[in-house]
């Protein structure tokens, strides 16, 4: 029952779209035909009118006396250019003065309310379609529609001499765009009997082939929405609908993987949240380690082999301030303090917290940048490069940093001479919580990308095993650097 009725809802919409189509498509013949042979008509018309206007008539025959001289010469003109179409006919002086009609009680008036008269003085043909209701003359009647034509007349130096204006019948326009309607609907009706036929037909072939398959993805969709991701497309019909289907199917896929890492982001903030509160109990028994060792270094200094001692107490308890800083820097994201800092001192001031040691040549840039950023932060992305950087060359080795400025962006490259980055642990670097390294909390690069990112910048890198490696730092320059810059420059 319901396919009946949806059959005849689509026949119905069919029929009345055929039928409007249909409706539009007579009017736009109509205003086609009456556009394109008016014009070619009036064109025609015209340049033929002033052809033997040219040829028939002096300009002395438009001054407006001597009317019943004008006769001879006008029977004659009017001779040259009368056809079937052409029913009245009148000759005006240039102040609006009726020289000549074929209605002799006008010979002689003057009428200055006629707007196309009054153009075609200007130099321009004008036409106009005059209805029964608006005929000048109950001799027009017997035509349905007459179009008006004044023609301008000018003399061998271009100037305007007169007017002739001419009423031509549009029977035979109208004529023509009644049978080109008649066509029009008798193809209509055709044409709805075809479609309906067709509609019926292609109905069964859509419903198996497009409505069926769609209907099966809306099932399959109500299952995603319910939690429901182990979807298996088996979508039939056409090929845009099975690539439907299968889209679905991978989309389920996808969701399936977010939801996953949604769990895996939760539990990361979770024990974010017990780091940062281990980092914050931790710091101050360090700190009293820290001082103790001092004291005790001061008082037992110079006890034979306590040196050593004292020293790999002193590592130890900065590798585990360096690890609590990094779990800091990552879970704690607070507002950029922005200051304009040269970029060299910012680099300075990490080289100094990453306790670079002399066999590692660090090799600054040579041209300095200010820029707009939060420079503690920055020290923070510098420090952790470094001290990958320190670890990759087992404390022996070159780090060449170099920066450069363009209009919209700041890039500093860190170059190492280390051992470089195996592809199989490249992909991961700045993934939360991994590593590679027995004392790394894995937080220190991702704590760098979520720096860089906040500054609105990227950082990527190259690598090549047993060459080194290269971090790569992209920082927009803001609009208030961009003044300093052009004042700078000035």
């Amino acid at each position: 029952m319901k396919i009946k009725t949806g059959i005849v809802l689509w026949l119905t919409i069919v029929i009345a779209i055929v039928a409007i189509v249909s409706f539009s498509m007579s009017q736009v013949v109509s205003d086609y035909f009456k556009k394109t042979i008016l014009e070619r008509d009036i064109d025609v018309n015209a340049k033929f009118i002033q052809l033997q206007a040219r040829q028939h008539l002096t300009p002395e025959d438009f001054i407006a006396k001597d009317f019943a001289n004008k006769d001879k010469t006008y029977k004659k003109f009017f001779d040259e250019i009368n056809t079937d179409e052409i029913v009245r006919f009148k000759v005006w002086s240039t102040d609006k003065t009726i020289v000549y009609s074929d209605q002799k009680d006008e010979i002689g008036k003057t009428f200055s309310d006629d707007d196309e008269l009054n153009d075609a003085l200007g130099g321009e043909v004008q036409s106009e379609i005059s209805d029964l209701e608006k005929s000048e003359n109950i001799s027009e009647k017997n035509f349905k529609q007459l179009i008006e034509i004044y023609v301008p007349i000018k003399s061998d130096s271009g100037t305007v001499i007169g007017v002739i204006e001419t009423y031509a019948s549009m029977d035979l326009v109208n004529t023509y765009i009644g049978n080109a309607n008649q066509s029009i609907f008798l193809i209509a009706i055709a044409g709805i009997s075809f479609v309906s036929l067709t509609v019926l037909l292609a109905f069964n072939v859509f419903r198996k082939n497009l409505i069926n398959p769609v209907l099966d993805i809306r099932i399959q969709t109500k299952k995603i929405q319910e939690g429901d991701f182990d979807i298996k497309s088996e979508s039939k019909g056409y090929d845009e609908v099975k690539k439907l289907g299968t889209a679905v199917e991978v989309m389920a896929f996808k969701l399936k993987e977010q939801q996953v890492k949604i769990a895996k982001t939760e539990r990361l903030s979770a024990i974010g949240e017990l780091a940062a509160r281990l980092a914050h109990d931790l710091r101050n028994p360090l700190s009293v380690i820290r001082n103790s060792l001092s004291l005790i270094r001061h008082k037992y200094g110079s006890i034979p082999n306590s040196v050593n001692d004292f020293d790999r107490i002193d590592r130890s308890v900065l590798r585990m301030s360096h690890q609590l800083e990094n779990v800091m820097d990552f879970v704690t994201t607070s507002e950029l303090q922005l200051k304009t800092k040269p970029l060299n001192e910012i680099i300075k001031n990490a080289v100094e917290k990453a306790n670079v040691p002399d066999s590692i040549k660090i090799n600054l840039p040579t041209k300095d940048i200010i820029l707009d950023c939060d420079p503690s932060k920055l020290e923070i992305v510098f420090d952790n490069i470094l001290v990958n950087a320190k670890q990759a060359m087992g404390n022996s080795g070159t780090v060449d940093i170099r920066t450069n400025q363009d209009e919209n962006l700041i890039k500093i490259e860190i170059q190492d001479s280390g051992t470089g980055i195996p592809p199989n642990v490249l992909p991961n670097i700045f993934e939360p919580l991994f590593t590679t390294k027995q004392e790394g909390t894995g937080l220190g690069l991702p704590s760098c990308k979520n720096i860089i990112e906040q500054h609105g910048g990227q950082i990527s890198v190259k690598t090549e095993l047993g060459k080194g490696s290269i971090f790569i730092i992209t920082l927009p320059i803001i609009e208030l650097q961009k003044q300093m810059n052009a004042i700078s420059s000035v």
